[in-house]
């Protein structure tokens, strides 16, 4: 074979670009994403999505599959309480409410402004739904003015006297579960949260030196954080001791303890009432029958949720059941004999 007819191998520098491989997408922009990885992605940009120590709030069931018309639903509900009971207004009213007459360029500016405020408050809203990865559960955390207790009541007692069936406000949500104290679930945790939530209700066994410790510890970094908020050791043994003569004075209620666990296997039911049990002191005798008042836990994860309400309450308002008080209001029609027994076979 001739020179000439040999085949020519491509020097090193040639155009290698026939070589590259082709992009896939992965992770860079324009890449495909699902329906349900968007939803995922938007709640964990959401710096409020999730549950962190110290938080208040209400643990809210609802109907199966149901979840984004509860939400939606409950949100507005809460919208509609947080303006009538603490004054609070509701997200995009003050950029919504506004002069019709106005220029477009103020109109503009007022709408830049607005967008730009809520981006700086986003964290600061007074009720943040938080997707609670398991079934039929979401958990609405609440800021301060809000009370989970006061608002859960009054949100049932409305519910209870409801006369026209056409205006209920919920149709989708349960039961709802307040939280007014949120702590880890652990021995020590559901300590501090019973000592919490109970405190003012309850007289309390002193703290063991471990967990004085602790609340040491806890009371030295939040004063670190809030200096104006500090006070000397002499003003705060006086006020302790001012509220343990207050304690002295309570009434000796009677309690019970309604608990519920999810998504936890390393709490057993007994260890935590005995956990409970022992930050309360012996002039409160158990009552599961008619307690004066009622301790609600809630164990989810990681976290241990408590809060106090009176048993009267517990009872009259079907465990703070809000679909079950719209069944048994005044505009609720009875059920004819054959709608129950279909209702019994669904069930």
């Amino acid at each position: 074979m001739t020179e000439s007819t040999k085949r020519k191998a491509p020097s090193s520098g040639g155009d290698k670009s026939h070589l590259a491989k082709r992009s896939k997408g992965g992770k860079g922009s324009g890449s495909w994403q699902t329906p349900h990885q968007k939803s995922k992605i938007a709640n964990l940009q959401d710096r409020d999505a999730t549950l962190e120590i110290g938080d208040k709030g209400i643990w809210v069931t609802f109907a199966r599959g149901m979840d984004r018309k509860a939400i939606s639903e409950f949100n507005m509900l809460c919208d509609e309480y947080g303006k009538t009971l603490y004054g609070i207004v509701p997200p995009r009213q003050d950029v919504e409410s506004g002069d019709e007459d106005e220029d477009i360029e103020t109109s503009i500016k007022k709408e830049l402004d607005g967008m730009s405020s809520s981006n700086k408050t986003k964290t600061k809203r007074s009720f943040k739904a938080i997707r609670a990865g398991i079934e039929c559960v979401f958990f609405m955390k609440t800021r301060d003015p809000v009370e989970p207790v006061a608002l859960c009541r009054r949100m049932c007692q409305d519910a209870a006297i409801c006369t026209d069936m056409k205006k209920r406000k919920t149709k989708y949500v349960n039961r709802l579960t307040p939280v007014t104290a949120l702590d880890k679930a652990s021995e020590n945790g559901v300590k501090r949260a019973a000592r919490k939530a109970l405190a003012p209700w309850l007289v309390l066994v002193a703290s063991s030196d471990a967990e004085a410790k602790e609340e040491e510890e806890e009371e030295e970094v939040k004063a670190k954080s809030s200096a104006a908020d500090a006070q000397p050791s002499g003003v705060k043994t006086e006020i302790s001791n001012a509220e343990d003569g207050k304690q002295d004075e309570r009434q000796a209620y009677t309690y019970a303890i309604r608990h519920s666990i999810r998504s936890n296997s390393s709490i057993e039911r007994d260890d935590l009432i005995k956990q409970i049990a022992s930050v309360i002191d012996q002039r409160h005798k158990v009552n599961l029958g008619n307690p004066d008042k009622v301790i609600l836990v809630d164990i989810f994860q990681s976290y241990c949720g408590m809060s106090v309400i009176d048993g009267s309450d517990w009872d009259g308002l079907k465990k703070l059941n809000i679909n079950e008080m719209y069944k048994v209001s005044p505009g609720a029609k009875p059920k004819a004999p054959a709608a129950k027994a279909e209702e019994g076979q669904a069930l």
